[in-house]
């Protein structure tokens, strides 16, 4: 892991739930995510993963083939002596690029008198009819795909604000992916995680009933119903993504990172295995058949 101390520690740029700091590291700009200790109402743990599922679960996407911003992992000890593994995200935009996270497009929608919710519907239609989005299919294949890796790494909260489109030379990209600090179940400590390790049956209640933060038609998605019946852009998602996955490099991307226990290892990859194998392999097989 890398000293963040080491750093210079600029005025904060960032935004968003957890502690955030802005630092110049070799020459390049990182946000450096802390610890969530108030990511759930009245939740009493007092440390989080969320740095460790960031790591991890922009490791996997990049594994998988997609643009994705570049994380690692390092400590930042604080004025009181105590120290923190934190994760630092290469801030992506410094080549001049602008970021415009999707809730930007689903504000600005022509009908003033409604509201974008968090719906699959809301977000095809903002992307089909914003006029600055000039490849709307090539963006709306994007979004699926995202939503397959999601899927695998039990992504809960990739709201409007967790993705976006990056203006680069006046044509807007789907930007690298980016945020994936609510994957990988980030507010199970090691006490339940030995506990659910040794209860099959409240294992998979946990791992494989994960829930999209999307509706669709008025109802929150579970991902093992939707891949069940797969709407035709994911289906055609499912079946340009699956081959990606190589479950043998996302292993090795789990076991490799540093500062995980044993068990929280074991954890994860058990949780990975369980959606791969019952939820995206099945759902593929399926498509692929149909």
């Amino acid at each position: 892991m890398i000293d963040f101390n080491k750093g210079t520690e600029i005025a904060n740029k960032f935004l968003g739930s957890e502690k955030k700091k802005t630092i110049i590291y070799n020459d390049d700009i990182y946000m450096v995510k802390f610890p969530d200790p108030v990511r759930k109402k009245n939740n009493p743990l007092s440390y989080m993963n969320n740095q460790y599922s960031e790591y991890i679960g922009c490791e996997i996407f990049r594994t998988c083939g997609f643009n994705t911003q570049e994380t690692i992992l390092g400590t930042y000890k604080h004025k009181d002596g105590n120290i923190s593994t934190v994760v630092g995200c290469k801030d992506f935009t410094q080549d001049g690029s602008i970021l415009y996270e999707f809730s930007k497009f689903a504000n600005a929608l022509n009908d003033y008198t409604k509201k974008a919710r968090l719906s699959i519907e809301d977000v095809e239609l903002v992307i089909m009819t914003t006029e600055a989005i000039s490849d709307n299919d090539k963006i709306l294949d994007r979004f699926w795909d995202v939503f397959v890796i999601d899927a695998l790494i039990g992504h809960s909260d990739r709201h409007l604000d967790n993705w976006g489109l990056l203006e680069k030379e006046g044509t807007m990209v789907f930007a690298p992916v980016y945020d994936c600090g609510s994957a990988l179940s980030p507010l199970i400590d090691e006490e339940n995680t030995k506990l659910l390790l040794n209860n099959e049956t409240d294992f998979v209640a946990v791992e494989y009933n994960v829930t999209s933060c999307y509706t669709i038609e008025q109802k929150r998605i579970f991902y093992h119903e939707i891949f069940k019946n797969p709407p035709k852009k994911l289906s055609e998602a499912i079946i340009r993504i699956t081959p990606k996955i190589n479950m043998c490099e996302v292993h090795k991307i789990v076991n490799g990172t540093e500062g995980l226990s044993d068990e929280r290892k074991e954890y994860l990859i058990k949780s990975l295995n369980i959606r791969y194998e019952r939820i995206i392999l099945p759902a593929y097989n399926n498509q692929k058949h149909a």
